[in-house]
């Protein structure tokens, strides 16, 4: 009677198991059958890796569905995340930084995306030749707490002048900039390319400042993933990590034709595009001494806040996890 139960007993365990073991792999395969979502912003050229992922089909290669979802800004990207829309985000590291401290927005960064490519557009016919002449003037920011935000700032404290200096606009994409700058409701802007470039192509603005005379090669854009999702399915990012680094080696080897993606995916001229990629370059190894400068310069300004004795060291090493960019690296 004893050896009946027992006998039971291991049955009833053999089919728990079973039953948990095809529960989790219906749900695992659940998101690469149902979708993945990868955020990015407006018509960011920065964003060209994936652009080329996805005109070249290489997700649904390795068998993933995505699907994509167009942000204003990092800020509001990061909100995206917050609320579930997105898994994945190309995003710039300030939000990132800013919105994972202050709103508890839980994402891991897994790769950056470029460095540069950003910069400060004043108007043809304005009479601003340097960094000091924009006291007083009105400078449109993509939103507060964003890359361009960080880097109107160090523009500004290169000149000896604060935002008290100047006078601030946020809230509009970039693409409302370039008209407010032609129609004179603003004296400059600060955005990411290639509406920077267009503003110069159009006749509207020149280049006062690119970002990178402001900073040499500072990280931009980063590769973030919902915490809870990476956990869950580090094997579906190892998968979009792998054509994130093929397709930003394919840029470096496949210019001419990455200029093209670039026109279909952001519907900007191919004289623009040429222009903007000038600004830019596309990595994927992070600047882990840059994403520092960006966390202390952030929390000196008071725009992250945190509680004394906050380590910036342990935060670092759980914020950024470069395991699976190094597995794959590692790969023959």
């Amino acid at each position: 009677m004893l050896e009946l139960t027992k006998i039971k007993a291991i049955t009833i365990l053999i089919i728990l198991f079973s039953i948990s073991l095809a529960s989790y792999y219906v749900y695992s395969t659940y998101f690469v059958e149902s979708g993945i979502v990868i955020g990015y912003l407006e018509a960011d050229l920065h964003h060209l890796a994936l652009f080329v992922a996805l005109e070249k089909g290489w997700f649904e290669e390795e068998g993933l569905k995505i699907s994509t979802r167009v942000y204003q800004n990092g800020m509001a990207e990061m909100d995206g995340f917050k609320a579930g829309e997105i898994d994945i985000g190309y995003l710039g590291i300030a939000p990132a930084l800013i919105k994972k401290i202050n709103a508890n927005i839980n994402i891991t960064v897994v790769a950056a995306v470029n460095v540069n490519g950003s910069a400060i557009i004043v108007s043809k016919d304005s009479r601003i030749n340097d960094l000091e002449d924009l006291a007083g003037k009105n400078i449109a920011i993509p939103g507060y707490g964003t890359v361009q935000h960080f880097l109107l700032l160090l523009a500004l404290e290169r000149a000896d002048l604060s935002e008290e200096n100047i006078n601030i606009t946020r809230g509009f994409g970039p693409s409302n900039m370039e008209l407010m700058l032609s129609s004179g409701q603003i004296d400059g802007f600060i955005a990411w390319e290639p509406f920077c470039a267009d503003a110069v192509t159009r006749d509207i603005g020149v280049y006062l400042i690119k970002s990178g005379e402001l900073w040499r090669n500072h990280p931009c854009c980063v590769v973030a993933v919902r915490s809870d999702f990476l956990e869950k399915h580090r094997d579906v990012v190892f998968k979009i990590l792998s054509i994130h680094m093929k397709a930003t080696k394919w840029i470096q080897e496949h210019f001419e034709e990455a200029v093209e993606i670039a026109v279909k995916h952001t519907g900007f001229s191919e004289e623009t595009i040429r222009l903007a990629l000038e600004n830019i370059a596309f990595i994927y190894n992070p600047d882990l001494e840059g994403i520092r400068t960006y966390l202390e310069k952030l929390i000196e300004k008071e725009i992250i806040l945190v509680d004394e004795g906050f380590d910036v060291d342990q935060f670092l090493t759980e914020f950024v996890d470069l395991s699976i960019l190094e597995a794959i690296e590692s790969v023959p």
